[in-house]
């Protein structure tokens, strides 16, 4: 591989260093000069008290690991992108196209970006953003999502400091560009775009290479998160077409992404999206709502945007645990019974009930089509979900249960990262093309463009029914698979049946005694 050596060796000699144990990567480095007062400030260390899983701990109980283990780790493997892409760029292309940008003011802005990229979670990440973020209309738009809510946290808190550091290192442009790459909008630069690119945004960005790798590790699952993302990233390319910055991955590396995708889905299938998990997050979000009113959630968000965020960096996992805890031991209120349902019985008010029904894109193009549209289209999910509940209801209610104790989980599983997909970001559509090419002699040749879903990737959609704890009965278990199964088939004109007919067509047009002969055993 042709690398640009002084890239890397400028950037090290600049700063003095120090290392961590990490489980991932053996040793993880960090530089006194700039990283390690960013990591001692408390938009990051409130994340030591933030799990990485939010309740997955309750079904896999070593996933005790924090956001700042994840952010520790996201920022080594950007680094290491980053200085691998910088180079490439200095090697095949000239240093014009880094714009004017230092070497090292990118590879120092692309990793505070790793550090920096989930400063904006609250307590329990993901599920206090989807209980008080989304679809709330008392939150302004500025702070809709954990990704912006960081963004302003960075500018209130850290950007004096920065931009300090660009004049006392010579980083020219480090604020900016660590900005760019946080933001909300893609930036205009094509250098820029890339390093973006190596954080979030993209198929394979540090996020998701690192979350994979370490989230299988302690939630001792390593089978499902196996990636070999040295391989990934070393053979990814920059490469620049019509005016336009892409990533090439080159094509000899084609089955290790394969792999990777597959690890990705398997992961999400098999932990993120475990029944129970989703039971626990939807009891935790419940609790997360009502306590509101209490605790003064969506002021806090909203302090955010009016430059006030201190009450928001207090929300950690650990506050939130003590408060619940407390009312779950001494108090007989809504919240302190599901709080003790949470914590000490760990009975979910919710059990799923029946077969899960997956709906794959081996089925052809029909079934991809309505998959997509599951994963893009909001309102088209809600709609299935609703007419998945009313059939379970209508097969159940002569037994005594009520539409309202029914709960219809619809999950999709693509190689969209979901980063881009939470409210207030684009649509990541064009995340379904990989760009496949090749490096020759002094040369990156752009060999073609794959469409993910005609390759057979993993894509589907995952189609659960559960129903309240107490009046779970194993007779309903055949009902509410016929029921789950009959309204997807009907709604979206898929047969069951056809695979069982190939292979009845097939298996008569075999004759058993001709292959007898040459039986042998393996």
């Amino acid at each position: 591989m042709l690398r640009n050596r002084d890239v890397a060796s400028q950037y090290i000699h600049k700063f003095t260093w120090k290392e961590i144990s990490d489980p991932i990567y053996d040793y993880v480095y960090f530089n006194r000069e700039i990283e390690e007062e960013i990591i001692n400030s408390l938009v990051l260390q409130r994340l030591r008290y933030i799990l990485q899983l939010q309740t997955a701990h309750l079904v896999y109980p070593g996933a005790v690991h924090t956001r700042f283990q994840h952010s520790i780790g996201v920022m080594h493997l950007a680094g290491l992108m980053a200085e691998d892409a910088i180079s490439k760029i200095l090697v095949f292309y000239g240093k014009e196209y880094l714009e004017d940008y230092k070497p090292d003011s990118l590879i120092q802005a692309v990793r505070l970006a790793g550090l920096l990229h989930d400063a904006g979670h609250a307590c329990f990440g993901h599920a206090f953003e989807e209980a008080l973020l989304w679809g709330n209309k008392n939150i302004p738009e500025k702070v809709n999502n954990h990704e912006k809510i960081g963004y302003l946290l960075v500018e209130q808190l850290l950007e004096k400091k920065i931009r300090e550091y660009e004049d006392t290192y010579g980083l020219d442009h480090l604020y900016n560009i660590l900005m760019s790459i946080l933001g909300p909008d893609e930036p205009r630069e094509k250098i820029l775009q890339l390093m973006r690119w190596l954080i979030k945004d993209s198929l394979y960005p540090a996020d998701i290479l690192d979350f994979l790798r370490r989230d299988s590790y302690y939630t001792g699952t390593s089978e499902y998160g196996y990636i070999d993302y040295n391989r990934l990233y070393k053979n990814t390319y920059p490469y620049f077409e019509n005016g336009k910055a892409l990533l090439l991955l080159d094509r000899n590396t084609w089955g290790e992404f394969r792999a990777y995708l597959y690890a990705k889905a398997n992961m999400f299938e098999h932990v993120y999206y475990h029944s129970v998990n989703r039971a626990f997050d939807r009891l935790l979000k419940t609790i997360l709502v009502e306590l509101d009113s209490e605790l003064g959630f969506t002021e806090r968000i909203i302090d955010v945007a009016k430059g006030k965020p201190y009450g928001y960096l207090l929300l950690t996992d650990s506050k939130l645990y003590n408060v619940m805890l407390d009312k779950a031991v001494n108090s007989t209120d809504k919240v302190g019974k599901l709080a003790r349902r949470l914590l000490i019985d760990r009975k979910p008010e919710w059990k799923r009930v029946g077969r899960e029904y997956i709906l794959s894109g081996h089925r052809g193009p029909h079934a991809v089509k309505y998959i997509l549209r599951f994963i893009f289209d909001r309102e088209f999910k809600e709609v299935m979900a609703e007419k998945i509940k009313e059939t379970v209801y209508d097969s159940l209610k002569d037994k005594g249960v009520d539409e309202s104790d029914i709960w219809i989980d619809v999950l999709d599983i693509s190689p969209v990262p979901r980063s881009t997909l939470i409210p207030g970001k684009s649509s990541g559509g064009q995340l379904l093309t990989l760009f496949i090419g090749k490096k020759k002699g002094s040369r990156i040749v752009k060999d073609r463009d794959v469409f993910l879903i005609e390759e057979g990737i993993p894509l589907m959609i995952i189609f659960r029914a559960y129903i309240r704890r107490g009046l779970h009965k194993l007779e309903y278990e055949s009902i509410v698979t016929e029921a789950i199964r009959t309204t997807i088939t009907t709604e979206l004109g898929i047969s069951d049946k056809e695979y069982q007919e190939i292979l009845s067509e097939f298996y008569k047009s075999l004759k058993p005694q001709e292959y007898e002969k040459e039986k042998i055993t393996v």
